[in-house]
């Protein structure tokens, strides 16, 4: 089965994918890319709010190398402390100018919070719903974005891999995997990506997968993409992150992308 998906090249200098499982700390890593989630929610953010088909997401990417950045900033007990003193202050009526710097001043102890940093990142990412209004109105979104446009944290912008449109019409391809010498022979080598698993099977290409990459708990999907992002309440799934080295699967439905110019194909499953 072929299908007509949306495909995004895309280059950021720097990003930093925190896991939402992680809490504000001294040190916080970065996942190798970012979850299904972050590009729905981007997608959500693009339509203001008017997707609510089931579409499906793939991300395939790389990045140079990590870097350790570091900013200042309160410890997590400063917030707390601060917002029942804010209350108390309001009842009292005092204006906001005259108690803040004194607070800060008493209850701020400064600390560094150092973070891990992804350079030199590209991704392509794949878009793909059956819902022709909204594809039409993702694609559109896309092709003339209004908003400023980030991944991971706001300052984390993205451009275009190549000059011109952000996003393209392209077909990709559904293949059955039945064995895994079918799929060396089709070089069909999946990297560079997310691939979902399940904890609880004993099948054997299950497995396989487990044991060809780092195991992560990441956010699937949202229940409501239409709600406020505050209250947006997440599903997670297991996955496991392939690097460079890839995983050739044993069985199961493959996502193949062709780029005609270089003759290249590209392997994902669809988060």
């Amino acid at each position: 089965m072929i299908n007509n998906v949306l495909k995004m090249d895309i280059y950021q200098p720097f990003a930093h994918y925190r896991e939402p499982k992680i809490m504000q700390d001294d040190f916080i890593p970065t996942l190798h890319l970012p979850t299904a989630t972050t590009i729905a929610g981007l997608i959500s953010y693009l339509v203001d709010r008017q997707a609510k088909s089931v579409f499906k997401i793939g991300i395939v990417g790389t990045y140079k190398n990590k870097e350790i950045h570091f900013i200042r900033g309160e410890f997590e007990s400063y917030w707390t402390k601060m917002r029942t003193f804010q209350r108390k202050m309001i009842e009292k009526q005092v204006p906001y100018s005259e108690y803040a710097i004194f607070f800060k001043d008493k209850q701020a102890g400064n600390r560094v919070m150092n973070f891990e940093v992804l350079q030199d990142v590209n991704l392509s990412i794949f878009i793909y719903t059956e819902n022709a209004t909204e594809y039409k109105m993702i694609k559109e979104a896309l092709e003339s974005p209004t908003k400023y446009l980030s991944i991971g944290r706001k300052e984390d912008f993205f451009v275009p891999q190549n000059k011109g449109c952000f996003v393209r019409e392209v077909p990709v391809e559904e293949v059955e995997i039945k064995s895994k010498k079918q799929a060396i022979m089709k070089n069909l080598c999946i990297k560079n990506t997310y691939i979902p698993v399940s904890l609880n099977s004993n099948d054997e290409e299950m497995e396989n997968r487990l044991r060809s990459g780092v195991l992560y708990a990441l956010p699937k999907s949202y229940k409501d993409l239409t709600a406020e992002k505050k209250d947006r309440q997440i599903v997670y799934g297991h996955y496991v992150y392939l690097d460079n080295n890839g995983y050739y699967p044993s069985r199961g439905k493959v996502q193949v992308y062709t780029d005609y110019e270089t003759k290249e194909t590209t392997s994902f499953l669809w988060l």
